[in-house]
């Protein structure tokens, strides 16, 4: 329905399209838009008229700019404005990324987590065109971190041009913040807003405030804007995970039957907190030339609880007659286990990202000839602490039931109310900390060229120094498999909560589980409790400390033809050479003694990219975009640590590869876009991307001081194809009559199919993670000062990763792992009680997904989750 409806509206008289997107050019690495409009692209004073009737506000203005910057854009690129992202429950850029035709996310406690474009996670992120990185073992900045009420804009980049920044075979997300000279004088602007999240009850509050101003002086227009926001958002996920299955043939009389190893069940609760702090300051001495400086500063903290039952099964007996199949098949249903060695578990996972920005440059802007440069540091920090704490208990009857909605394992024949039914198990700390350094500076310069054929010439170079470094601190402690519990009664608590999966009465409650804010804030008391000496520490071997710097250069020619078939378009090419440095440790342990060995890597490469991009206008409202270009992704900094874990007694390592080559992308694109009203488009794109030395991790031979090892560790593999096809539109529905005329639609769909090399020889896989399907479909209103958004995102099973069934007749069969399809609704309400202030009440998760995934057959669950249902109120006001 909502295509019938776009096309519809294509009908109808075209209004012509909004020619005045922001055309400037970010200040380090973001192609600009072409600021060129065909000739004859002129708006007649009647359709001038028809447009002065429409007050374009709200959703319509962020939908016809986003509409305009895609139109003028020199690549083929998807925009968001601010106003759209504030109009939606998106509180984290993710979330809102997630509206773009061919861009998949994944979820993470109920949010938006990690990104993928067109199929491919290795994605580069910049903000206002500078690369930013969050530290940690990856490349990428965590987009979690950074607060979407910041943001001016967010452009993806689905093409790359000679002059943006290298690094991402998926594409390049630039995040765009708000700049004082572009503002309307003195402004303040803000929200405050509360958030309920029902499974785990509680209300969180959301802030932001942006001031602004700008002034005329003596020494010319100076403006400064600062903005900070701040969220809290609890959380509580609850999850039912099904064992790994295997083939037993002890079970039924003559039958071989897929049987999951028990089951898992932890409850997750926890809360996040967003601090996003950002300033920008610019001075024009004069029209043609700016100063500016900029600083910002993201900080993410996630707060987690998690507690539950670990119940394995493998190799138990059961009741005899207990056990049946889903009909028709050999897959387990329901069975009681005897005897089942079960362990409850307390767990602390607290996470704090903490990223700085400071930036500097100028831009000289002569009309025919323009100048910019850009300094820019870095800092970035990334912590992760993770402590747990087990008791084991021995269930005499076990019953898993796969037959319902969610699976169930119920106890009989124990009081788990007794904490003399229980023994100590094992206690682990685990601290990964990261640390971040990114120095950058360039210097661009762009150039006019009167012809009727060569429009311009772009040429620029880049130099950047990163270093990480990583430092993890360890801790085990398995006391004695008969130690009581109940002299350690001080260190565990009742499960504090009785409602998992929304009460269901067949999963065991009551049961004890470690207290969690012990093992948070005294883990040195917990473990003077256990009597345990040793303290954690640092693991040598896994130390690592890496440099990487690039130097990169471009050239890019600039055509536009006005006559015949009109065209514009840009052929470039960029090179970079890339200088890495890696120092680490080597672990191996010969006779019970372990020497840790330095170990030091250098690798220098160069790299020769080309791109082009041409647009052909059609008509005045159709244009052909199609496009040609090679790009790279360099190896994460934790698949380059040289570590290894050698133990010659089984013969058995594994480690990093400071070997790796960078991944390398051969892409085809085009686009085929008719603009018929300012905030009315229909699209078709298709892409190509042939893909060089995917990693995956492998094991391999080696022989390392004269013994014979298997080694797993990251290595590259061989090329992986993926193709596709996007379509999609949005339009309101002008030519109806008042009220009726305020109702619009936005959708599209995305298809995408994809080969690529596994870890297992002569094995091709679809990209993990990666539907073939997904659409949007979002239904608008907005009049009388009322807006309405709903907002489905949906995309179809996935190969979420591959299993070594182990079969009965000894050796295994490989069997993937779905994720199922799902979807998710969210909706926003705003009523503007004055021009300058508004209410909001917004829903994310409205339909409580529940997410599913399996082994092959639906028959053969794995895991089932469900998150908070949450529901946002509160006001946004400027003046």
């Amino acid at each position: 329905m909502a295509v019938v409806a776009l096309l519809a509206s294509g009908a109808l008289p075209a209004h012509a399209a909004d020619r005045d997107a922001n055309s400037s050019k970010a200040a380090d690495g973001v192609a600009n838009a072409q600021t060129q409009t065909p000739q004859d692209q002129t708006i007649t004073p009647a359709q001038a008229d028809a447009a002065s009737d429409i007050v374009v506000t709200g959703i319509r203005a962020s939908l016809q700019s986003a509409q305009a910057r895609k139109r003028n854009a020199d690549a083929i690129v998807d925009s968001i404005v601010a106003d759209d992202i504030g109009k939606l429950p998106d509180n984290n850029t993710t979330e809102a990324l997630q509206r773009i035709s061919g861009i998949q996310v994944s979820r993470d406690r109920g949010e938006g987590g990690s990104v993928a474009i067109r199929g491919l996670s290795q994605v580069l992120t910049t903000l206002d065109g500078r690369e930013i990185f969050t530290a940690g073992g990856g490349r990428g900045y965590n987009l979690q971190d950074f607060p979407a009420e910041q943001l001016a804009g967010v452009d993806v980049y689905k093409t790359p041009t000679a002059d943006l920044i290298e690094g991402g075979i998926g594409g390049v997300i630039d995040l765009r913040t708000r700049r004082p000279l572009d503002m309307d004088g003195f402004v303040v602007s803000g929200s405050l807003r509360g958030r309920y999240q029902d499974l785990v009850d509680k209300v969180s509050p959301l802030g932001s405030l942006l001031i602004s101003d700008k002034w005329n002086t003596g020494a010319g227009e100076m403006g400064l804007l600062v903005s900070g926001s701040y969220q809290e958002r609890a959380f509580r996920s609850d999850i039912e995970a099904v064992g790994a299955p295997s083939e037993r043939n002890d079970l039924i009389t003559g039958r071989t039957i897929v049987t999951p190893n028990g089951d898992y069940e932890p409850l997750i609760d926890g809360k996040r907190r967003r601090i996003g702090l950002g300033a920008t300051f610019q001075w024009k001495p004069t029209p043609e030339l700016e100063f500016y400086a900029q600083a910002g500063y993201q900080e993410f903290r996630s707060i987690q609880q998690q507690r539950g039952l670990n119940n394995p099964s493998n190799g138990l007996s059961v009741v005899p007659g207990s056990v049946e199949t889903f009909d028709g098949t050999d897959d387990f249903m329901r069975g009681t286990f005897q005897n089942l060695s079960a362990s409850t578990f307390g767990v602390t996972r607290d996470t704090y990202d903490k990223n700085q920005q400071y930036s500097a440059g100028f831009d000289w802007d002569r009309g025919a000839a323009r100048l910019t440069g850009d300094f820019t540091y870095q800092h970035s920090t990334n912590d992760l602490y993770y402590t747990e704490q087990d008791l084991k208990v021995t269930i005499p009857l076990a019953t898993l039931d796969l037959s319902g909605k969610t699976p169930t394992m119920s106890f009989d024949g124990i009081d788990l109310t007794d904490i003399n039914n229980y023994t100590l198990g094992y206690t682990v700390r685990s601290e990964n900390h990261y640390t971040g350094n990114s120095y950058a500076g360039r210097l661009d310069g762009e150039f006019e060229i009167d012809s009727p054929f060569l429009s311009g010439f772009k040429t620029g170079a880049r130099i950047q120094k990163m270093d990480t470094a990583f430092t993890p601190i360890r801790f085990f402690y398995q006391p004695s498999t008969t130690t009581s519990a109940a002299g350690y009664s001080s260190l565990f608590e009742t499960m504090p909560f009785d409602d998992f999966f929304q009460s269901n009465p067949a999963f065991p409650q009551g049961y004890f589980t470690a207290i969690t804010s012990s093992l948070r804030n005294d883990f040195d008391g917990v473990r003077n409790a256990l009597g345990v000496s040793a303290a954690p520490a640092v693991d040598p071997a896994s130390v690592y400390d890496m440099s990487e710097t690039t130097v990169a250069g471009y050239a890019e020619m600039l055509f536009k033809v006005d006559s015949g078939l009109r065209f514009d378009s840009n052929v470039g090419v960029r090179f970079i050479k890339t200088s890495l440095n890696i120092d680490g440790n080597q672990r191996s342990t010969v006779g019970g003694v372990t020497t840790i060995t330095p170990q030091t890597y250098n690798n220098d490469y160069v790299s020769v990219l080309p791109s082009a991009n041409v647009r052909f206008h059609l008509t005045d409202e159709l244009q052909l975009r199609l496009a040609a270009s090679q790009t790279l992704t360099r190896p994460n900094f934790s698949q380059l640590s040289p570590a290894f874990t050698l133990v010659p007694a089984q013969g058995q390592g594994s480690g990093g590869n400071p070997n790796l080559e960078p991944l390398r992308a051969d892409q085809l694109d085009a686009s085929l876009e008719y603009y018929f009203s300012p905030t009315g488009s229909l699209y078709l794109a298709g892409f190509y991307r042939k893909v060089k030395g995917f990693i995956f991790t492998s094991s391999n031979r080696q022989v390392i001081n004269g013994i014979d090892y298997v080694i797993s560790q990251p290595t590259n593999g061989d090329d992986g194809k993926i193709k596709g096809v996007e379509v999609g539109g949005q339009t309101f529905f002008d030519f109806l009559p008042a009220p009726f005329d305020g109702f619009g639609v936005q959708a599209n769909y995305t298809y995408i199919d994809s080969s690529t090399p596994s870890a297992i020889a002569n094995y091709t896989t679809p990209l993990p993670n990666l539907s073939k399907s997904s659409f949007n479909i979002s239904g608008l209103y907005e009049k009388y000062g009322l807006s309405i958004r709903v907002a489905y995102n949906y995309r179809s099973k996935y190969l979420s990763g591959l299993y070594g069934l182990p079969l009965a007749a000894g050796g295994s069969q490989n069997i993937p792992i779905y994720r199922k399809g799902y979807g998710w609704l969210d909706a926003s309400i705003n009523y503007d009680v004055t021009p300058n202030v508004t209410l909001t009440l917004e829903g994310s998760n409205l339909l409580r997904t529940r997410e599913f995934t399996y082994f092959d057959q639906t028959t053969r669950p794995n895991n089932i989750s469900i998150d908070d249902r949450q529901v946002m109120a509160g006001v946004r006001f400027t003046f």
